[in-house]
């Protein structure tokens, strides 16, 4: 009960990607309306705080997007979670950000506009890192069956997060609804929520993986694909529509940066992510750590046969009570052909 009525709460608000402390833009724009200095187009962007490395790039190196500061601007802020983001976007304070893709579903069954039209991080089985569920070195857990009773941390409800969970439990034969406990814990507070024993076993994509193994303090329990075992477009950009509407070009501009960034990122990491730490402050994490981890895979096009088993085990768990129509949700027209 107490997970529906946050629910409830959260989508009424606005809405799983990730995850601490950060900062929200002030500035008050339009979705239907947006500044124009000599035919730029302000694209202002609501982030989050992992897992956004293309993005950044329009920072770390503007020389990738060779279109930004002709037709459109990016101006990045950064938000705690979908929640925020959302507000915000609703506030008309940012007409474009990333988004899980299980809460761009929700989103969109509760009547909030929005348009799908990139991927910032897929999830795909072994292909790239995998979000590992971690318990401390010496604790008695070892196994998804020795969860019973013990508390699991998650980043949200109705999250990417949650939906893991709950279907890896399953495949132990848990009832994620009776079996386990969760507690809600912004990823870059899961080390400690760990290794102060809040919580029996938390969430740690990258960066903060790669730190804990690094550390030799936690282990593996189980991972992101264990009960999903499909590829997943599990971070996503969405825009507002009427604002793809007025600005098409400086979009479709935008959408080609962005593509050729994640091409580039996809190969040359290691290198990509030592621009990021050398010209911006977006990562918390140890620099060498982080530049030498292993990522998610990258694209930035849309798979819609994924798409569709996300809403399948959406409508399994009840998060949403029909199906909606995910070709109106996402829009493939806007980015580049392959």
């Amino acid at each position: 009960m107490k997970k529906s009525l946050l629910f409830f709460v959260l989508i009424s608000l606005a809405f799983m990607l990730a995850a601490c402390s950060g900062e929200k833009s002030s500035k008050k724009t339009s979705g239907t309306s947006e500044k124009k200095e000599a035919g730029v187009v302000e694209i202002n962007f609501g982030g989050g705080f992992a897992t956004e490395e293309p993005i950044w790039l329009f920072e770390a190196d503007p020389s990738l997007a060779p279109n930004q500061g002709k037709t459109y601007k990016i101006n990045l802020s950064q938000f705690r979670a979908n929640a925020d983001r959302l507000n915000a976007y609703q506030a008309d304070q940012i007409n474009a950000g990333s988004l899980g893709q299980g809460a761009a579903i929700l989103s969109a069954s509760q009547g909030i506009k929005m348009k799908v039209v990139a991927v910032l991080s897929k999830d795909t089985p072994n292909v790239g890192f995998n979000s590992a569920f971690m318990t401390l070195k010496d604790s008695e857990i070892n196994d998804i069956k020795d969860l019973k009773g013990k508390t699991i941390g998650l980043s949200d409800f109705k999250s990417p997060t949650d939906m893991w969970v709950r279907n890896a439990l399953r495949t132990a034969g848990l009832d994620p609804d009776k079996d386990v406990k969760y507690a809600i814990t912004p990823i870059p507070a899961m080390t400690e929520a760990v290794k102060s024993e809040k919580i029996d076993v938390g969430m740690f994509p990258q960066p903060f993986g790669a730190a804990a193994e690094a550390s030799g303090e936690f282990k593996t329990i189980f991972n992101s694909k264990t009960g999903v075992p499909f590829d997943e477009d599990f971070l996503v950009m969405f825009m507002h529509p009427d604002f793809i509407k007025e600005n098409k070009q400086a979009v479709k501009d935008f959408l080609a940066d962005y593509a050729s960034i994640v091409k580039y990122y996809h190969g040359n990491g290691k290198e990509a992510r030592q621009k990021i730490i050398d010209k911006t402050k977006k990562v918390q994490a140890d620099p060498e750590i982080y530049v030498n981890m292993t990522d998610n895979n990258r694209s930035a096009y849309i798979n819609m046969e994924g798409w569709e088993k996300v809403q399948e085990l959406m409508l399994k768990d009840k998060w949403i009570e029909k199906e909606i129509d995910l070709k109106d949700l996402i829009d493939t027209s806007l980015l580049p052909a392959k």
